[in-house]
């Protein structure tokens, strides 16, 4: 058994070591330097490798139980292992070919690549069969076997792994309250509140048919409430990038969900930005997709409580917390789907949501309670977020009866999120589903509003309530992340509350997330650093700053560490949604005023663009971004 296995191992090993390390080496020491240090690259590389003979030891280990289960029914001769090793190094070799060809994508494009990999699978298989299986085999071991030596060399990859910085970043313990007593600070406390696809146009704050949001009413008379407010994104990872950093993605580079901000960025932030000026900064956030520990700017944040987050949705919390390895991304994936899924099957999950809202804000009073003024806390809740499983006093309050009340309708009955005309009645009953959602998070923010006020501690806050992207229910797209920017899913709620704020203040300028973070910073009379692009919404600084568009980006398509090669940009100015697609140019004009639901064009076009609205606003788009388009992303630090 022990030689078989080995027979079998070394026809997967020996070409993943020779070949395909080396290829992984070339192509990922870049991109991922570009988000790590040179060393932290090195050791993820290091890090891979292992990973790969893994697999393959396991792989190796199935077929020698089956080998070894027939030879014991006598199913096959002697033949059958070397046989056997020689198709797996055969697969191996192929592997290391497709890898080698794999970067030709983004050059000659995704269909000519896969013709270009079929045609190579489908060459060596001719040529194979023309000298024969069983000697193409055999020539297959032999070089294995005088190769195998290599494998010696595989104990040393644990000299950069065990460099590396790998290690646990345990989430930070909450400790004991602090006395408080109401009195005026020199620097006021800032609480950031962003709730997860919480979209504006399902707010009763802002005209929607049902009574969704009281509370953010109530909090909207003695705010800055802005009615035009877009997300930078369209999903939560660039879009609270832009949040935390008043950049763009396309200069932050958090392009897709578990994006990352590269090493040389990591400073940039509005969190590290407090911190040296003696604000303790602490995030409490239950999206892993939105963390500080994803996003790799924890070292921003002076505190990282635990998320409070139901057991099923523990897995992807808990492993958070592997530091520095991007193997997170992978582990996170494959454990939050599989669980969640098998999560389902069970009556107590089945009939619970992820979060319950009242949870993230009680663990908030926790913290306020023990934090050391002035503080700045960042609270992101996953509700409103799909599935919309709500507690009993809210379900039922749109929408009676059982459709979509448990898990398992959302992850097995759901239409797609790109869905055809005759299924609009279903996502209809989702939208009131998601609407008692965003009703039970409107209730837990009043409770933690009447917590602020009869403690004393609004007295000197700064309270901010956002989301991070809306939600679609119509135009054939359910949820977000969609390539065409929906306004739906772009539109959301910005409301700034300041201390001894005693009347609201309805604010029609168009604005975005790059903005929030310059003004907090602008308030607190800090100024705003030069690598912020956004602008002040409040303050003489806004005075200053002439009127222009707010804008929001997809680039899910493209990679991070490259130049973007599709996606889209919108422009948003008053009622006008423009969205322009690169790199064809195609432009969508809508007027959300008279069409919110975007059921038809105002203009659709292509280049040259005539003059009017829709010239102007690609302009606005063109001039803010075009050279950052064409050109390559800064080098990464050594």
């Amino acid at each position: 058994m022990g030689r078989r296995w080995w027979l079998l191992f070394r026809g997967l090993a020996v070409p993943t070591v020779l070949f395909l390390a080396p290829l992984l080496v070339i192509q990922e020491l870049r991109p991922l330097s570009y988000f790590l240090s040179i060393r932290g690259a090195i050791a993820e590389l290091a890090l891979e490798i292992p990973a790969f003979l893994l697999f393959e030891a396991l792989c190796a280990t199935f077929f020698a139980l089956v080998l070894s289960a027939g030879h014991a029914l006598k199913l096959w001769n002697d033949r059958a292992d070397v046989n056997c090793a020689g198709f797996l190094a055969f697969a191996s070799a192929i592997v290391c070919g497709l890898a080698l060809l794999f970067p030709l994508n983004p050059i000659i494009g995704l269909v000519a690549t896969a013709g270009l990999l079929a045609a190579l699978i489908l060459a060596a298989v001719a040529l194979l069969t023309l000298s024969g299986w069983q000697r193409a085999f055999a020539l297959f071991n032999r070089l294995n076997q005088s190769a195998q030596t290599v494998l010696a060399l595989c104990p040393l990859l644990l000299i950069p792994i065990l460099t590396g910085g790998f290690g646990w970043r345990s989430f930070d313990p909450i400790p004991p309250p602090r006395q408080f007593t109401a009195s005026p600070t020199a620097k006021p406390n800032i609480v950031l509140i962003s709730f997860d696809a919480l979209t504006a146009q399902d707010m009763s704050l802002y005209g929607y048919k049902l009574p969704t949001t009281p509370q953010f009413e109530r909090l909207a008379r003695r705010s800055y409430n802005f009615v035009n407010f877009v997300s930078t994104s369209d999903f939560t990872s660039p879009a609270v990038a832009s949040l935390l950093t008043g950049q763009y993605p396309l200069t932050n580079r958090v392009f897709q969900l578990y994006g990352h901000i590269p090493e040389r960025l990591r400073e940039d932030n509005i969190a590290w930005v407090l911190r040296q000026h003696g604000y303790t900064t602490a995030a409490i956030v239950t999206n892993p997709a939105a963390h500080p520990l994803a996003l790799r700017i924890s070292g921003s944040f002076s505190s990282l409580p635990w998320p409070p987050v139901s057991w099923w949705a523990f897995p992807g919390t808990f492993l958070m917390q592997l530091k520095h390895s991007l193997l997170f991304d992978a582990a996170n994936g494959f454990a939050v789907n599989a669980v969640l899924r098998f999560g389902s099957l069970f009556g107590l999950f089945n009939k619970s949501g992820w979060v319950e809202p009242r949870r993230v804000f009680a663990s908030a009073e926790d913290f306020i309670r023990a934090a050391r003024t002035p503080y700045f806390l960042w609270i992101h809740l996953y509700p409103p977020h799909a599935p919309y499983v709500t507690d009993a006093p809210f379900q039922g309050r749109f929408l009676p009866g059982p459709d979509f009340t448990t898990q398992a309708e959302y992850f097995w009955q759901t239409p797609l999120v790109y869905y055809p005309v005759p299924m609009q009645h279903q996502v209809d009953l989702l939208r009131l589903r998601y609407d008692e959602s965003v009703a039970e998070c409107d209730s837990a923010l009043g409770e933690f509003l009447d917590w602020m006020a009869s403690s004393g501690r609004d007295a000197d806050t700064i309270l901010v309530a956002t989301s991070d992207h809306g939600e679609s229910f119509s135009g054939g797209w359910w949820s977000h992340a969609s390539p065409v920017l929906h306004y739906a899913e772009t539109h959301i709620p910005l409301l700034i509350s300041l201390p001894h704020e005693d009347r609201g203040y309805v604010e029609t300028q168009d604005g975005d997330l790059t903005d929030i973070a310059p003004t907090l910073l602008t308030l607190l009379g800090m100024g705003k650093p030069s690598w912020m692009e956004g602008h002040a919404l409040i303050g003489p600084t806004q005075t200053a700053s002439p009127p222009e568009p707010s804008f929001s980006m997809y680039l899910a398509q493209s990679d991070p560490f490259s130049r973007p090669e599709n996606g889209a940009i919108a422009a948003n100015s008053g009622p006008y949604h423009l969205v322009w697609y690169f790199p064809s140019g195609g432009v969508e004009l809508f007027d959300i005023a008279r069409d919110p639901g975007q059921t038809h064009f105002v203009l659709a076009l292509r280049p040259p663009y005539p003059p009017g609205v829709a010239m102007a606003l690609v302009g606005d788009i063109q001039r803010r971004f075009l050279t950052a388009l064409n050109a390559r992303p800064p080098a990464t630090d050594q």
